[in-house]
């Protein structure tokens, strides 16, 4: 009817209206993180005045209430004190470099009811804080750019209103950003992007489903109304799996990766609003009263394998390939220890920034006239002018100085740097937080899976993403890549996805096993093989669109994001092909062999 059409246009049009009219003062008003405006930033372990003495909540948050008044007083522009778990304060001040004399105002336990142990510093150069925004944005434009394409391609008007509706999210995302006052750093900005892969894979799900329904020979209204209901209960399954990692990251406090976390939940709710939900409503208006056949997306790309193919035979031997990867792995590790970076082995990181390229041998040279020996020292970056160096023992400030004047005298006051400090203890602590989270996150989504399946489908699971999580660490332990902090999120999404993928694949065995039996090993194999050719082209669109924002994020952002992506690419391409043929294999490897387990399953509620 006319009055849709003129409704779909009426809301289309205000949204437009309203995010060219605000998204320029959205994005003046955002907090830019640390390490793209530049300052320094100071971790602080509180403990009680007098040994035995019980730290108390009103203590930390009365000598947080007084670092902030100091810093305000000294003139700090913005100054961000916050109050980490029960014990820790982090104090994050923009614009202000590692000599700074105002810093010692902070670092005085004069007047103080508690006692403060520094225990972590960073300090970052705003050139280079600026470069790293720049590079950062042109990837996350060249990601949305091929992920816009893509659906508008594949699924032609649907596409444009998915595009529409993924726009609007993102929008949503940045005022979100502003009303809870939160900070824009390194890795939230991942997050954004990968954001786009959360809402393109909603909108994905949802299309194939209708597409199924137009296959059976139902009408454009009805197919989006049966397709759309079928597809809710797996984009919420597969979704929860991803949320609950995230939740995981929050609640355990890994400071460096609470923005991405945070990030990441919120665009699990809104892509759930905007592209389930409203989505539904739009198409509804714009093509819910037709009663016609015609198909709404045009030809797949490419259709399912024939069905003769067979999944379950290439499982079995995948999983022996896994198997023997993973051996390699263990071999590699054990061989030789995992290179981790600063924050879990204790030191310092030191990168600096020069206008014109350097030799490794004459980096390590300056480094050296300063009369501290390093660790470490590589040469990198696009022009051969990027110098890391790393040390083994904690340096101070007037010792990053004194590195750092050696460059200034010979290159000019250009220079830019980026101090990173962990404490030995620190470093403990942050691994046993790094393990915990993961640990947990592994039992919370099994759990979940348990809950909404049954212990079949969880172990197989689990089964699959340990081996996709291991295959990234053996990748990084064979070719001896740099582990950081953003490795643990970056485990946590393979987590997620991995499973979002094997849901979509377990959620359609069992909704065939509720319409027919497999008398046999075999018929259980056609069954299997039967229900991932159904849903192979979803599971590989939506890894694509979300291994496309990290291959351009590792291309085009900036350089302390590319072991970050790389970890996610390769995750996510080894938990979507264990997804389609690993994850079955392992299912039906649990499954006895009598009458009862043949029986139709019920869906768990």
């Amino acid at each position: 009817m006319k009055s849709r059409r003129l409704a779909f246009a009426a809301i289309v049009a205000a949204l437009s209206a309203l995010m060219a009219l605000t998204t320029g003062f959205l994005v003046d008003h955002t907090r830019i993180g640390l390490e793209f405006k530049g300052g320094y930033e100071l971790n602080f372990a509180v403990t009680a005045l007098k040994a035995g003495d019980a730290l108390s909540p009103e203590q930390v948050l009365q000598t947080a209430n007084i670092l902030s008044d100091r810093a305000n007083k000294l003139g700090m522009s913005e100054p961000q004190v916050n109050i980490l778990g029960a014990n820790e304060i982090r104090v994050v001040l923009a614009g202000v470099n590692g000599g700074d004399p105002s810093i010692a105002s902070l670092r005085d336990a004069a007047g103080l009811p508690v006692q403060l142990t520094e225990k972590y510093s960073l300090s970052v150069g705003g050139v280079l804080g600026s470069e790293d925004l720049s590079n950062t944005l042109k990837a996350a434009g060249i990601a949305v750019g091929l992920i816009f394409l893509f659906l508008i391609v594949v699924y032609r008007g649907p596409g444009l209103v998915a595009v529409f509706a993924v726009t609007v999210c993102l929008w949503a995302l940045l005022a979100a950003f502003n009303a809870l006052h939160a900070t824009v750093s390194l890795a939230a900005i991942v997050a954004y992007v990968l954001g786009i892969g959360i809402a393109s894979d909603a909108n994905i799900l949802s299309f194939e489903r209708i597409r199924d329904e137009l296959r059976k020979g139902r009408p454009v209204g009805e197919s989006i109304r049966k397709g759309s209901w079928r597809a809710f209960r797996t984009i919420l399954d597969s979704n929860a799996t991803v949320l609950i990692c995230a939740i995981v990251l929050v609640a355990v406090g890994i400071g460096p990766i609470l923005g991405f976390a945070l990030t990441t939940i919120l665009s699990i709710v809104l892509s759930f609003l905007i592209n389930v939900v409203f989505v539904r409503f739009l198409l509804g208006l714009l093509y819910g009263d037709r009663t016609d056949v015609t198909p709404l997306f045009g030809k797949p790309w490419f259709t399912r394998l024939p069905p003769t193919f067979n999944y379950v035979r290439i499982g079995r031997w995948a999983a022996l390939a896994t198997i023997a990867f993973a051996l390699a792995g263990l071999y590699a590790v054990a061989a030789k220890p995992l290179n981790y970076d600063i924050e879990f082995k204790a030191g310092t990181a030191l990168d600096i920034k020069i206008d014109k390229p350097i030799t490794q041998s004459d980096a390590t040279d300056m480094i050296l006239s300063s009369g501290i020996a390093p660790a470490t020292v590589a040469v990198g970056g696009d022009n051969q002018n990027v110098i890391a160096t790393r040390f083994d023992d904690v340096l101070d400030t007037q010792q990053v100085n004194d590195i750092v004047d050696q460059f200034k005298e010979a290159y000019g006051p250009a220079v830019s740097f980026e101090e990173n400090t962990a404490d030995p203890g620190v470093a403990r602590h942050l691994i046993v937080q790094s393990i915990s989270v993961v640990l947990i996150a592994l039992a919370g989504t099994f759990l979940f899976i348990f809950w909404r399946f049954g212990w079949r489908y969880a172990v197989a699971s689990m089964a699959t993403v340990l081996t996709s999580v291991w295959f990234v660490i053996s990748c990084f332990a064979l070719f001896y890549q740099e582990i950081d902090i953003t490795f643990i999120a970056a485990t946590l999404t393979v987590i997620g996805y991995t499973l979002n993928g094997v849901i979509v694949v377990f959620d359609r065995i069992r909704e065939n096993l509720r319409g027919q039996r497999a008398a046999n090993a075999d018929g259980l194999a056609r069954l299997v093989n039967d229900s991932v050719g159904q849903v192979q082209r979803r599971t590989i669109y939506t890894a694509l669109t979300v291994m496309t924002g990290s291959a351009c994020l590792y291309q085009f952002g900036a350089e302390p994001l590319q072991m970050f992506s790389l970890a996610i690419f390769l995750g996510l391409l080894f938990g979507t092909v264990s997804s389609l043929i690993v994850a079955p294999v392992a299912w039906m490897a649990l499954r006895p062999w009598h009458a009862r387990s043949l029986a139709p399953v019920t869906q768990t509620t």
